[in-house]
C-alpha cells in the first residue's frame, strides 16, 4: 500500500483573481498596494506568493524578516520592499545598501538608525510607525514630534536618512467603528501636522484587509494600503466588496470582473489519504483520553495527518472532513500525525479515498473560517500552520 503524505495545494489562479478584485474596490482607486507577504505569505510561500503578485502589477511588499526582504530583492526586478517592524542596528547598512525601507517606531531607534546609514555612508529610507490607538508597536504623539524634530535638523546636514513614509495600523475595523474612526481621527491630526511642516512623506498607509472591505470606512485620508489576509482570499468581515465604477474598465474587465459575481477565493486546500478503515463494537473507545465512546458500532478511518499537519487539536470530537463528496465527523482526540473519523455513512469509502481536510469537494466545503470557529482562534493561524507544516504544490490554473 503506498501512503501518501498530506499535501498542501496552493491556487495561485485564485492569488491573481484576489488581487485583481481588490485593485477594483473604490477604496483602493490611485492607492498605492503594498502586499503583506510577511511570514511565508501567511503560510503560503514568500516568493511564489510575490512573483505571481509582480505580474499583477504590484511592486511594493511588507515583510517582517530581514531574510525574506533580501530574498524579495533578489528575486523580482526592482521591487520596493518595507521591513514591517526594523531590522538590528547591525543590519541597517545591509537594508540600506539594497534599498530596503525600514520601520522605526521610537526617537533612540530613529538615532540609532541614522547612525548606523551615516556610518556606512548609506541612506536609508524610513516609515515612521504612529500608535494611533492599538498601543503596540509605534510613536505617541509627542515622541513623534520630537522624531520629526529630529528629521527636520538632520536633514540640515546630510542626506542619510530619508522620512519615505508614515503608517498606524487599526486594532479592530473587522468589529469596532466606532473606535476605529477614534483612531483614524488621531491620523488624520497627525498627518496634518506632519504636512505643515512641509514634511511630505512620499507613502501614507494605515488601512489593511479589514478597513479595507469595510464599508464603515469611507477615506482613510492615505495614498496607499497594506492588504493581507484578503490576498489569500479570506474577508475578515465577510462584508460585500463596495467596488469603483465600471465605466472606466475595458469590456473584457468588466465580464470578468462584474461586481455581482466577483470574490475572494481561497489559495489553501489540505489533502490526504486513508491509512485504515476499522470496525469498532458500540461501547468502544476511540483515541487518546477516552472522550469518544461509540454509539453504536461503526466504521472508522485512520486519517494520515494530525496536529503536525496544522489540523488544531481543538477540532477533536466537533470538526469534520470531507470523503466521496459527504461530510466525516471528527471522533476523539486528533493526535500528532493521525486524526480518526467517523465513516460509518461515507458510502463507497476505501483505502483510495480522498480526504480533503480544508477546500471543498463537488458540492461540500471546508473553510479556513469554519476551522478557525472550531478552534477558537482565526484564520490567519490557521494558515500559518497548516503552511508550515505540509508539502506544498501550486496550482496555475
Amino acid at each position: 500500500m503506498n501512503i501518501k503524505e498530506a499535501t498542501l495545494e496552493i491556487n495561485l489562479k485564485n492569488l491573481s483573481n484576489n488581487i485583481q478584485q481588490l485593485k477594483l474596490l473604490e477604496f483602493n482607486k490611485n492607492k498605492t498596494i503594498i502586499a503583506i507577504v510577511k511570514s511565508d505569505a501567511y503560510g503560503h510561500g514568500l516568493l511564489e506568493v510575490a512573483q505571481v503578485l509582480k505580474k499583477e502589477g504590484i511592486n511594493f511588499f511588507g515583510v517582517i524578516k530581514l531574510e525574506d526582504a533580501v530574498l524579495l530583492k533578489s528575486n523580482l526586478n526592482n521591487p520596493k520592499v518595507l521591513m514591517l517592524s526594523g531590522v538590528n542596528e547591525k543590519d541597517i547598512p545591509v537594508a540600506a545598501s539594497m534599498d530596503i525601507s525600514v520601520c522605526v517606531y521610537d526617537l533612540n531607534y530613529l538615532k540609532s538608525v541614522y547612525a548606523a546609514a551615516k556610518t556606512a555612508r548609506k541612506k536609508v529610507r524610513v516609515h515612521l510607525k504612529y500608535d494611533s490607538g492599538m498601543n503596540r508597536l509605534g510613536f505617541k504623539d509627542d515622541e513623534l514630534y520630537k522624531a520629526l524634530d529630529y528629521i527636520e535638523e538632520i536633514r540640515k546636514n546630510d542626506n542619510f536618512l530619508e522620512f519615505e513614509g508614515i503608517f498606524s495600523h487599526f486594532s479592530s475595523a473587522e468589529s469596532d467603528i466606532d473606535y476605529t474612526q477614534f483612531q483614524l481621527n488621531n491620523y488624520k491630526n497627525i498627518l496634518k501636522k506632519i504636512y505643515i511642516r512641509k514634511l511630505t512623506p512620499l507613502y501614507s498607509h494605515i488601512s489593511a484587509s479589514s478597513s479595507i472591505l469595510s464599508s464603515e470606512i469611507k477615506d482613510d485620508f492615505s495614498n496607499s494600503v497594506r492588504p493581507g489576509i484578503s490576498l489569500y482570499g479570506i474577508n475578515p468581515i465577510n462584508q460585500q466588496f463596495k467596488y469603483s465604477n465600471a465605466d472606466g474598465l475595458s469590456s473584457n474587465d468588466k465580464q470578468k470582473y462584474d461586481a455581482k459575481n466577483s470574490y475572494l477565493k481561497p489559495l489553501m486546500t489540505l489533502k490526504t489519504d486513508i491509512i485504515q478503515i476499522k470496525q469498532i463494537k458500540k461501547g468502544s473507545f476511540v483515541s487518546y483520553g477516552k472522550t469518544f465512546q461509540a454509539p453504536r458500532d461503526m466504521i472508522i478511518g485512520i486519517v494520515n495527518a494530525g496536529y503536525d499537519n496544522g489540523i488544531p487539536r481543538m477540532l477533536s470530537n466537533k470538526g469534520r472532513v470531507i470523503i466521496n463528496n459527504q461530510y466525516a465527523d471528527i471522533i476523539g482526540i486528533i493526535t500528532m500525525n493521525m486524526t480518526i473519523v467517523d465513516m460509518t455513512e461515507i458510502k463507497n469509502a476505501s483505502l483510495e479515498s480522498e480526504v480533503i481536510i480544508l477546500g471543498e469537494s463537488e458540492s461540500k466545503k471546508i473553510t479556513v473560517e469554519e476551522i478557525a470557529d472550531y478552534a477558537g482562534t482565526i484564520p490567519y493561524e490557521i494558515c500559518l500552520n497548516m503552511g508550515k507544516s505540509n508539502r506544498r504544490i501550486y496550482i496555475n490554473g
